[in-house]
Protein backbone atom coordinates (compact mmCIF):
# COMPACT_ATOMS: atom_id res chain seq x y z
CA UNK A 1 0.00 0.00 0.00
CA UNK A 2 2.79 2.47 0.98
CA UNK A 3 4.06 1.48 -2.40
CA UNK A 4 1.33 2.25 -3.93
CA UNK A 5 1.20 6.00 -2.53
CA UNK A 6 4.91 6.61 -3.75
CA UNK A 7 4.25 5.66 -7.00
CA UNK A 8 0.81 7.77 -6.93
CA UNK A 9 3.26 10.78 -6.17
CA UNK A 10 5.70 10.42 -8.28
CA UNK A 11 3.29 10.41 -11.38
CA UNK A 12 1.68 13.56 -9.86
CA UNK A 13 4.52 14.93 -10.15
CA UNK A 14 5.48 14.19 -13.16
CA UNK A 15 2.61 15.39 -14.59
CA UNK A 16 2.99 18.92 -11.88
CA UNK A 17 6.75 19.56 -12.80
CA UNK A 18 6.15 20.87 -16.46
CA UNK A 19 2.87 23.05 -16.02
CA UNK A 20 5.20 24.99 -12.88
CA UNK A 21 8.09 25.13 -15.19
CA UNK A 22 5.80 27.32 -17.58
CA UNK A 23 4.31 29.10 -15.13
CA UNK A 24 7.94 30.23 -14.47
CA UNK A 25 8.53 31.47 -17.27
CA UNK A 26 5.43 32.73 -18.07
CA UNK A 27 5.92 34.81 -14.84
CA UNK A 28 9.33 35.69 -15.81
CA UNK A 29 7.93 37.17 -19.40
CA UNK A 30 5.29 38.69 -17.60
CA UNK A 31 7.86 40.77 -15.78
CA UNK A 32 9.52 41.64 -19.16
CA UNK A 33 6.31 42.98 -20.34
CA UNK A 34 5.64 45.27 -17.56
CA UNK A 35 9.15 46.43 -17.97
CA UNK A 36 8.93 46.75 -21.86
CA UNK A 37 5.51 48.91 -21.12
CA UNK A 38 7.31 51.04 -18.60
CA UNK A 39 10.72 51.76 -20.32
CA UNK A 40 12.91 50.23 -18.37
CA UNK A 41 15.58 49.02 -20.92
CA UNK A 42 17.96 47.61 -18.32
CA UNK A 43 15.11 45.43 -16.82
CA UNK A 44 14.45 44.08 -19.46
CA UNK A 45 17.92 42.75 -20.68
CA UNK A 46 18.41 41.35 -17.11
CA UNK A 47 15.09 39.50 -16.96
CA UNK A 48 15.94 37.95 -20.55
CA UNK A 49 19.39 37.22 -19.49
CA UNK A 50 17.92 35.74 -16.53
CA UNK A 51 15.18 33.32 -18.89
CA UNK A 52 18.31 32.64 -21.27
CA UNK A 53 20.51 31.63 -18.26
CA UNK A 54 17.29 29.42 -17.15
CA UNK A 55 16.63 27.84 -20.14
CA UNK A 56 20.46 27.01 -21.31
CA UNK A 57 20.31 25.10 -17.67
CA UNK A 58 17.27 23.18 -18.64
CA UNK A 59 17.98 22.78 -22.06
CA UNK A 60 15.28 24.88 -23.81
CA UNK A 61 16.02 25.96 -26.49
CA UNK A 62 12.78 28.22 -27.62
CA UNK A 63 13.26 30.26 -24.86
CA UNK A 64 16.55 30.88 -24.89
CA UNK A 65 15.76 31.38 -28.51
CA UNK A 66 13.52 34.30 -27.51
CA UNK A 67 15.09 35.31 -24.37
CA UNK A 68 18.56 36.28 -26.13
CA UNK A 69 16.89 37.88 -29.50
CA UNK A 70 14.76 40.16 -26.77
CA UNK A 71 18.41 40.96 -25.03
CA UNK A 72 19.89 41.38 -28.24
CA UNK A 73 16.85 44.19 -28.98
CA UNK A 74 17.16 46.10 -26.35
CA UNK A 75 21.10 46.21 -25.73
CA UNK A 76 21.54 47.67 -28.85
CA UNK A 77 18.97 50.21 -27.87
CA UNK A 78 21.27 51.12 -25.28
CA UNK A 79 24.30 50.44 -26.81
CA UNK A 80 24.47 50.26 -30.61
CA UNK A 81 27.77 48.81 -30.94
CA UNK A 82 26.67 45.49 -29.04
CA UNK A 83 25.25 44.11 -32.10
CA UNK A 84 28.41 43.33 -33.19
CA UNK A 85 29.28 41.13 -29.88
CA UNK A 86 25.70 39.58 -30.13
CA UNK A 87 26.39 38.63 -33.16
CA UNK A 88 29.25 37.00 -32.50
CA UNK A 89 27.89 35.05 -29.19
CA UNK A 90 24.68 33.84 -31.86
CA UNK A 91 27.09 32.53 -34.38
CA UNK A 92 29.56 30.67 -31.37
CA UNK A 93 25.88 29.23 -30.60
CA UNK A 94 25.45 28.35 -33.56
CA UNK A 95 28.52 26.34 -33.78
CA UNK A 96 28.67 24.28 -30.41
CA UNK A 97 24.41 23.55 -30.70
CA UNK A 98 23.42 19.70 -30.31
CA UNK A 99 20.32 19.63 -32.34
CA UNK A 100 20.49 20.06 -36.06
CA UNK A 101 17.16 22.19 -35.72
CA UNK A 102 18.64 24.48 -33.29
CA UNK A 103 21.20 25.33 -35.63
CA UNK A 104 18.90 25.95 -38.56
CA UNK A 105 17.01 28.22 -36.59
CA UNK A 106 20.07 30.04 -35.55
CA UNK A 107 21.65 30.23 -39.12
CA UNK A 108 18.16 31.81 -40.45
CA UNK A 109 18.47 34.44 -37.45
CA UNK A 110 22.33 35.04 -38.33
CA UNK A 111 21.17 35.34 -42.45
CA UNK A 112 18.14 37.90 -40.97
CA UNK A 113 20.50 39.99 -38.93
CA UNK A 114 23.45 40.24 -41.60
CA UNK A 115 21.04 40.82 -44.16
CA UNK A 116 19.59 43.74 -42.42
CA UNK A 117 22.90 45.38 -41.44
CA UNK A 118 23.36 45.30 -45.28
CA UNK A 119 20.29 46.84 -45.78
CA UNK A 120 20.64 50.10 -43.70
CA UNK A 121 24.22 50.53 -44.75
CA UNK A 122 23.49 50.19 -48.75
CA UNK A 123 24.48 53.54 -49.37
CA UNK A 124 28.08 53.16 -47.66
CA UNK A 125 28.50 49.85 -49.53
CA UNK A 126 28.08 50.78 -52.41
CA UNK A 127 30.86 53.26 -52.41
CA UNK A 128 33.09 50.23 -51.56
CA UNK A 129 35.33 48.65 -53.71
CA UNK A 130 34.85 45.09 -53.87
CA UNK A 131 37.49 42.85 -52.71
CA UNK A 132 36.87 38.97 -54.41
CA UNK A 133 38.76 35.78 -52.91
CA UNK A 134 39.84 37.23 -49.70
CA UNK A 135 38.43 36.47 -46.41
CA UNK A 136 36.50 38.51 -44.32
CA UNK A 137 37.53 40.37 -41.23
CA UNK A 138 36.10 40.06 -37.86
CA UNK A 139 34.71 43.44 -38.07
CA UNK A 140 31.92 43.76 -40.56
CA UNK A 141 32.02 47.39 -40.61
CA UNK A 142 35.09 46.72 -42.81
CA UNK A 143 33.13 44.40 -45.02
CA UNK A 144 32.09 45.23 -48.58
CA UNK A 145 28.59 44.66 -50.48
CA UNK A 146 29.84 41.04 -51.23
CA UNK A 147 30.98 39.61 -48.34
CA UNK A 148 27.40 40.39 -47.21
CA UNK A 149 25.53 38.80 -49.68
CA UNK A 150 28.34 35.51 -49.76
CA UNK A 151 27.51 35.43 -45.81
CA UNK A 152 23.99 35.45 -45.80
CA UNK A 153 23.46 32.99 -48.40
CA UNK A 154 25.69 30.72 -47.00
CA UNK A 155 23.31 30.96 -43.98
CA UNK A 156 20.65 30.88 -45.62
CA UNK A 157 22.05 27.59 -47.69
CA UNK A 158 22.68 25.82 -43.80
CA UNK A 159 19.10 26.73 -42.71
CA UNK A 160 17.54 25.12 -45.46
CA UNK A 161 20.14 22.10 -45.96
CA UNK A 162 18.10 18.93 -44.13
CA UNK A 163 14.29 19.92 -45.49
CA UNK A 164 12.81 16.83 -44.41
CA UNK A 165 14.03 17.82 -40.84
CA UNK A 166 12.33 21.18 -40.87
CA UNK A 167 8.93 19.27 -42.99
CA UNK A 168 8.57 16.69 -39.80
CA UNK A 169 9.17 19.60 -37.09
CA UNK A 170 6.31 21.35 -35.88
CA UNK A 171 6.58 24.99 -35.16
CA UNK A 172 4.72 24.14 -32.31
CA UNK A 173 8.32 22.80 -30.56
CA UNK A 174 9.75 26.33 -31.13
CA UNK A 175 6.86 28.08 -29.03
CA UNK A 176 7.38 31.06 -27.64
CA UNK A 177 9.90 31.75 -29.78
CA UNK A 178 7.90 31.33 -32.40
CA UNK A 179 4.22 32.65 -32.68
CA UNK A 180 1.80 30.92 -34.14
CA UNK A 181 0.04 32.51 -36.86
CA UNK A 182 -3.45 31.38 -38.50
CA UNK A 183 -1.72 31.00 -42.31
CA UNK A 184 0.47 28.50 -40.53
CA UNK A 185 -2.29 26.25 -40.30
CA UNK A 186 -1.94 25.56 -43.78
CA UNK A 187 1.62 24.64 -44.05
CA UNK A 188 0.45 21.82 -40.85
CA UNK A 189 2.57 24.46 -38.85
CA UNK A 190 5.83 23.01 -40.48
CA UNK A 191 9.01 24.76 -39.60
CA UNK A 192 10.16 24.11 -43.45
CA UNK A 193 7.72 27.15 -44.35
CA UNK A 194 9.34 29.72 -41.41
CA UNK A 195 12.88 29.28 -42.27
CA UNK A 196 12.00 29.59 -46.02
CA UNK A 197 10.57 32.48 -45.75
CA UNK A 198 12.97 33.89 -43.26
CA UNK A 199 15.02 33.28 -46.32
CA UNK A 200 13.85 34.41 -48.99
CA UNK A 201 12.81 38.11 -47.14
CA UNK A 202 17.06 37.95 -46.35
CA UNK A 203 18.22 37.48 -49.90
CA UNK A 204 15.43 40.01 -50.99
CA UNK A 205 16.95 42.22 -48.56
CA UNK A 206 20.40 42.26 -50.81
CA UNK A 207 19.14 42.04 -53.91
CA UNK A 208 19.81 46.22 -53.82
CA UNK A 209 23.39 44.96 -53.70
CA UNK A 210 23.32 42.83 -56.40
CA UNK A 211 24.24 45.48 -59.00
CA UNK A 212 27.70 45.96 -56.72
CA UNK A 213 28.28 42.66 -55.56
CA UNK A 214 27.95 40.42 -59.56
CA UNK A 215 28.06 43.53 -62.10
CA UNK A 216 26.87 42.40 -64.92
CA UNK A 217 26.76 38.70 -63.91
CA UNK A 218 23.15 37.09 -65.12
CA UNK A 219 21.21 35.13 -64.32
CA UNK A 220 21.87 37.24 -60.53
CA UNK A 221 23.06 34.49 -57.98
CA UNK A 222 20.76 36.29 -55.44
CA UNK A 223 17.59 36.12 -57.27
CA UNK A 224 18.25 32.20 -58.57
CA UNK A 225 18.72 31.61 -54.62
CA UNK A 226 15.10 33.11 -54.35
CA UNK A 227 13.91 31.17 -57.21
CA UNK A 228 15.05 28.09 -56.12
CA UNK A 229 13.50 27.81 -52.43
CA UNK A 230 10.64 28.59 -54.11
CA UNK A 231 10.83 25.61 -56.42
CA UNK A 232 12.23 23.26 -53.48
CA UNK A 233 8.93 24.46 -51.28
CA UNK A 234 6.57 23.86 -53.95
CA UNK A 235 7.80 20.37 -54.74
CA UNK A 236 7.90 19.77 -50.97
CA UNK A 237 4.22 20.49 -50.80
CA UNK A 238 3.24 18.97 -53.68
CA UNK A 239 4.86 15.84 -52.83
CA UNK A 240 3.54 15.80 -49.15
CA UNK A 241 -0.16 16.71 -50.91
CA UNK A 242 -0.08 19.80 -49.19
CA UNK A 243 -2.70 21.37 -51.33
CA UNK A 244 -2.88 24.72 -49.31
CA UNK A 245 0.76 25.17 -48.87
CA UNK A 246 1.46 24.56 -52.53
CA UNK A 247 -1.32 26.95 -53.81
CA UNK A 248 -0.24 29.87 -50.89
CA UNK A 249 3.50 29.06 -51.87
CA UNK A 250 2.58 29.56 -55.22
CA UNK A 251 0.76 32.63 -55.35
CA UNK A 252 4.15 34.04 -52.75
CA UNK A 253 6.09 32.55 -55.84
CA UNK A 254 3.87 34.60 -58.99
CA UNK A 255 4.10 37.59 -56.90
CA UNK A 256 7.44 37.37 -56.60
CA UNK A 257 7.94 36.90 -59.94
CA UNK A 258 5.98 39.56 -61.36
CA UNK A 259 8.04 41.71 -59.28
CA UNK A 260 11.38 40.51 -59.86
CA UNK A 261 11.15 40.35 -64.01
CA UNK A 262 7.27 40.37 -65.09
CA UNK A 263 7.12 36.99 -65.14
CA UNK A 264 7.60 34.39 -67.57
CA UNK A 265 7.01 35.01 -71.51
CA UNK A 266 3.35 35.99 -72.38
CA UNK A 267 1.34 33.64 -73.67
CA UNK A 268 0.30 34.40 -77.42
CA UNK A 269 -2.72 36.12 -78.25
CA UNK A 270 -5.68 34.00 -80.49
CA UNK A 271 -9.29 34.52 -81.18
CA UNK A 272 -11.50 35.64 -78.63
CA UNK A 273 -8.46 35.78 -76.13
CA UNK A 274 -9.12 38.87 -73.64
CA UNK A 275 -6.64 41.69 -73.17
CA UNK A 276 -5.96 40.07 -69.53
CA UNK A 277 -5.65 36.50 -70.60
CA UNK A 278 -2.84 37.47 -72.57
CA UNK A 279 -0.68 38.43 -69.58
CA UNK A 280 1.64 35.95 -68.00
CA UNK A 281 0.95 36.25 -64.28
CA UNK A 282 -2.91 36.89 -65.03
CA UNK A 283 -2.47 33.35 -67.17
CA UNK A 284 -0.39 31.86 -64.34
CA UNK A 285 -3.55 32.65 -61.79
CA UNK A 286 -5.78 30.91 -64.46
CA UNK A 287 -3.81 27.64 -63.84
CA UNK A 288 -3.79 27.67 -60.87
CA UNK A 289 -7.01 28.54 -60.17
CA UNK A 290 -7.88 25.53 -62.78
CA UNK A 291 -6.20 23.20 -60.72
CA UNK A 292 -7.19 23.76 -57.30
CA UNK A 293 -10.61 25.07 -57.77
CA UNK A 294 -11.98 22.29 -54.72
CA UNK A 295 -9.86 24.09 -52.46
CA UNK A 296 -11.38 26.38 -50.13
CA UNK A 297 -7.85 28.26 -50.33
CA UNK A 298 -8.27 28.89 -53.71
CA UNK A 299 -10.28 31.55 -53.15
CA UNK A 300 -6.81 33.17 -52.55
CA UNK A 301 -5.93 33.16 -55.98
CA UNK A 302 -9.46 34.79 -57.18
CA UNK A 303 -8.60 37.89 -54.74
CA UNK A 304 -5.42 37.89 -56.32
CA UNK A 305 -6.81 38.03 -59.74
CA UNK A 306 -9.68 40.53 -58.70
CA UNK A 307 -6.49 42.76 -57.26
CA UNK A 308 -4.80 42.41 -60.72
CA UNK A 309 -7.72 43.15 -62.72
CA UNK A 310 -8.97 46.45 -60.53
CA UNK A 311 -4.88 47.51 -61.00
CA UNK A 312 -5.81 47.00 -64.52
CA UNK A 313 -9.04 49.39 -64.21
CA UNK A 314 -11.29 45.81 -65.51
CA UNK A 315 -13.21 46.56 -62.63
CA UNK A 316 -15.85 44.10 -64.24
CA UNK A 317 -13.77 41.27 -64.77
CA UNK A 318 -12.85 42.22 -61.02
CA UNK A 319 -16.52 41.92 -59.88
CA UNK A 320 -17.67 38.68 -61.58
CA UNK A 321 -14.43 37.21 -59.63
CA UNK A 322 -15.46 38.39 -56.82
CA UNK A 323 -19.10 37.33 -56.95
CA UNK A 324 -18.07 33.56 -58.22
CA UNK A 325 -15.57 33.48 -55.60
CA UNK A 326 -18.10 34.76 -52.47
CA UNK A 327 -20.51 32.07 -54.36
CA UNK A 328 -18.42 29.20 -54.37
CA UNK A 329 -16.24 29.42 -51.00
CA UNK A 330 -18.95 31.59 -48.30
CA UNK A 331 -17.11 30.04 -45.53
CA UNK A 332 -13.55 30.57 -46.02
CA UNK A 333 -12.10 32.47 -43.19
CA UNK A 334 -10.93 35.09 -45.32
CA UNK A 335 -14.18 35.86 -47.82
CA UNK A 336 -14.63 39.07 -46.15
CA UNK A 337 -11.49 39.99 -48.14
CA UNK A 338 -13.27 39.79 -51.57
CA UNK A 339 -16.18 41.28 -49.83
CA UNK A 340 -14.35 44.53 -48.90
CA UNK A 341 -12.76 44.35 -52.30
CA UNK A 342 -16.33 43.82 -54.09
CA UNK A 343 -17.57 46.82 -51.80
CA UNK A 344 -14.81 48.94 -53.04
CA UNK A 345 -15.66 48.28 -56.77
CA UNK A 346 -19.10 49.36 -56.31
CA UNK A 347 -18.41 52.39 -54.17
CA UNK A 348 -19.12 55.62 -55.58
CA UNK A 349 -15.96 57.87 -55.81
CA UNK A 350 -15.00 60.93 -57.60
CA UNK A 351 -11.28 62.10 -59.02
CA UNK A 352 -10.23 65.48 -58.90
CA UNK A 353 -7.49 66.90 -60.73
CA UNK A 354 -6.52 70.89 -59.81
CA UNK A 355 -3.89 72.54 -61.37
CA UNK A 356 -0.58 72.96 -59.44
CA UNK A 357 -0.73 76.80 -58.70
CA UNK A 358 -3.66 79.36 -59.12
CA UNK A 359 -3.30 83.59 -59.32
CA UNK A 360 -5.81 85.75 -58.57
CA UNK A 361 -8.73 86.16 -61.18
CA UNK A 362 -8.50 83.10 -62.44
CA UNK A 363 -11.52 80.59 -62.73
Amino acid sequence: MKIGRICMLALLCLGVVPAVEAQTYDKLWKQVERAEKKSLPETVIKLTDEIYRKGEKEKNSPQMLKAYMWRMKYRDMLTPDSLYASLEGLEQWMERAEKPMDRAVLHSLTAGIYADYARNNRWKLRRRTEIDGQVPSGDMREWTANMFVDKVRANVKEALADSALLLGTSSRDYVPFVELGEASGYYHHDMYHLLASRSIEALRQIEGLEGSAFGSVSPNPVKRNIEVIYENMLSAYKRTGMNEGYVLTMLHYLQWKQEADGGVRPLRSGKGVTELSQEAYWAALEELKNGFKKEPVCAEVYLAQARYAVGKERQTVALQLCDEAIGLYPSYRRINALKNLRQDILSPYLNVNTAGQAYPGEE
